[in-house]
């Protein structure tokens, strides 16, 4: 029984041994209309569509195209919305926002 629990335990080891980090990007972005009832309300949901999607897109890359795997707790994200706020009074305005992640990927060398 030790000699098993060890072989497992070596094997285990032997698959981390050869392994990489990668960094991965990805991208995202939305593209909404706020009206003057929505508040922010709306301003938030389209920058966190935008998170989303940025966050898909970078699990996407590192699952599929490297096929590793996606370390989310590394994520980074850096979002720009504009307009930047929702203007005091506005009749409604088109949001537009984008988002990229980025996340280490481990893949096997």
């Amino acid at each position: 029984m030790k000699a098993f629990i060890l072989a497992v335990f070596a094997i285990l080891m032997s698959q981390s041994v050869f392994a990489k980090t990668i960094q991965v990007t990805g991208r995202g972005s939305e593209y909404s209309y706020c009206n003057a009832n929505s508040g922010t309300f709306c301003f938030n949901d389209i920058k966190r569509r935008a998170e989303s999607e940025a966050e898909r897109d970078v699990r996407w890359t590192c699952e599929m195209t490297h096929r590793g795997r996606s370390l989310t707790y590394t994520i980074f994200k850096n979002t720009f919305c504009s307009p930047s706020y929702l203007p005091p009074k506005h009749d409604g305005t088109w949001i537009n926002c984008r988002s990229d992640a980025r996340m280490q990927c481990e893949v096997q060398d």
